[in-house]
């Protein structure tokens, strides 16, 4: 297999801390006490992309803004299914306060409900007059799966939209979910694209390997964190601005290895998920954080959790801190703080088991810039045990010259030896993200339908698409995707391109 790779004196002393932070590689850990953590949640429609119900559970409150679950809908409600019947003694609320917000935003009146098939549903707490920022409930042991708040009163003015930063279910499970939570890196630094060296003054957490300068950073996932994987795998990424509050590319991938074996920077991987950082720096109170809406990674479950590889996740792209970034104007911070673009979390995130299945992917190109409009990927032999499989496909159009591909969207069709087997467009809208780039320029995120074309947004997530290649019996797999676009590409204009295949 072949893969190609193309501050005042309290600000100084956060920076420091800020590195002090990744001593030590995060062990996996799983929901005891909290019943609701990492949980499947639905709820009312949310209003926007990046403030859906899985915010209310994630276990944190200091994203920003998008680290919540907000909606306007007529009748407001979050579920959650806790997975297994169990004793459930209270309730904890966390209210637009709790994450940074002004308490005017607080939620006011709500219920909450418990139900053990998530149809009849008791209520169990009513609340008609909060102003808390934080309200904690105690009830008497009640069996249930499934959780319900239901808003009636959002906040303390007329505003109609419920914030709730976090909806925590207390009490005792009867058994063991399956899944859990694996917290990969905790504000991993992302150091400068254009550098020629490693950076000054700074070393990896234990068990870390850092690549490419500072850009990328990948640790091996234990055994115990392996079985956390399950069917419905997901990352969720967090953004901690710092010095450069530009967009720039990120990507999560992993490599597989021998038992046994270290991977290098130029080891084939395959790439899981890219994005682009919003416009932020470190001086922007809650908008310095922001965390992506959660990216479904269940199709790649069986590969990361495989048994008889070494598998490791990694993170990167790099930055550009440089004269006139947002440090520029803080001359009192440190070299080594002003050195890093911005840092990034992510956690791997499963709520139920692991189903037996094959364990391969094959990856064919990983983060390419493509400036064809035809590109090919393979052919590459496969061990597919149903002869059959999924083409995993991420790509989209960069290049900031007048006339660049980061200003338009096209047409990508995709061929499996030959044979069409689908298409799509790249075109995005990018209107409910402009919130949380303070930095931006404003026109990126407008007119996205019309006389602004993009095929992607600061702040929001390259979509991954999956096409079925058919009976492989006996076939090397080919792939080819057509870009429907004029040529000549301007600039540095190019389509980052990765393909993988994964089998069945």
């Amino acid at each position: 297999m072949t893969v190609q790779l193309k501050v005042p004196r309290m600000i100084v002393a956060l920076g420091v801390l800020s590195l002090s932070l990744i001593a030590s590689s995060p062990a996996a850990t799983a929901a005891v006490t909290n019943l609701a953590l990492n949980r499947p949640a639905t709820g009312s429609a949310a209003c926007a992309g990046s403030e859906g119900p899985e915010k209310a559970v994630n276990g944190s409150v200091s994203g920003g803004n998008s680290d919540k679950w907000c909606s306007t809908a007529a009748t407001r409600y979050l579920q959650v299914d806790l997975g297994l019947p169990g004793s459930i003694t209270g309730f904890t609320v966390k209210h637009a306060g709790a994450g940074g917000e002004a308490a005017v935003y607080n939620t006011k009146a709500f219920t909450i409900q418990l139900s053990a098939d998530g149809n009849t549903w008791t209520n169990q707490v009513s609340v008609t007059n909060n102003t808390a920022n934080t309200t904690t409930h105690s009830i008497t042991a009640t069996n249930a799966r499934y959780a319900k708040l239901v808003v009636t009163t959002p906040t303390q003015s007329t505003d109609q939209a419920a914030r709730i930063y976090e909806f925590e279910v207390y009490g005792t499970s009867s058994g063991t979910p399956g899944g859990g939570t694996i917290p990969v890196f905790d504000h991993i630094p992302q150091f400068g694209i254009y550098t020629s060296n490693d950076p000054v003054g700074y070393t990896p957490p234990a068990g870390v390997l850092m690549w490419n300068r500072g850009t990328e950073f990948a640790r091996k996932l234990t055994d115990a964190e392996k079985a956390l994987i399950g069917d419905d795998l997901r990352v969720r990424v967090s953004y901690h601005a710092q010095c450069d509050n530009y967009d720039r590319i990120g990507t999560v991938f992993y490599v597989a290895v021998p038992k046994g074996t270290t991977p290098t920077a130029t080891t084939p991987r395959v790439t899981l998920q890219d994005f682009i950082t919003p416009f932020s720096n470190y001086w922007r109170g809650a908008k310095a954080n922001y965390t992506f809406p959660d990216a479904d990674l269940g199709p790649y479950a069986g590969a990361l959790a495989d048994p008889n590889k070494d598998v490791y996740l990694g993170i990167g792209g790099g930055s550009n801190p440089y004269r006139g970034d947002a440090c520029e104007s803080h001359p009192e911070v440190t070299p080594e703080f002003r050195a890093i673009g911005f840092k990034y979390s992510m956690s791997l995130i499963s709520s139920v088991t692991l189903t037996a299945r094959d364990h391969d992917v094959a990856g064919m190109i990983s983060g390419v810039r493509e400036t064809t409009n035809s590109i090919t990927a393979g052919p590459v032999k496969h061990t597919a045990t149903g002869n059959r499989g999924d083409i995993a496909l991420v790509i989209a159009g960069y290049g900031s010259a007048a006339g660049g591909e980061e200003y338009s969207n096209t047409t990508v069709t995709v061929s499996v030896n030959g044979t069409r087997v689908g298409s799509f467009s790249t075109a995005v809208d990018c209107a409910n993200l402009e919130q949380y780039s303070p930095d931006g320029n404003p026109g990126i995120f407008r007119n996205n339908t019309t006389s602004n074309p993009r095929s992607w947004c600061p702040g929001g997530l390259i979509p991954s698409r999956y096409f079925p290649t058919g009976d492989i019996t006996g076939k090397d797999v080919s792939v080819t995707i057509g870009i429907g676009r004029p040529v000549p590409y301007v600039g540095d204009s190019g389509y980052g391109t990765s393909v993988s295949l994964l089998e069945h």
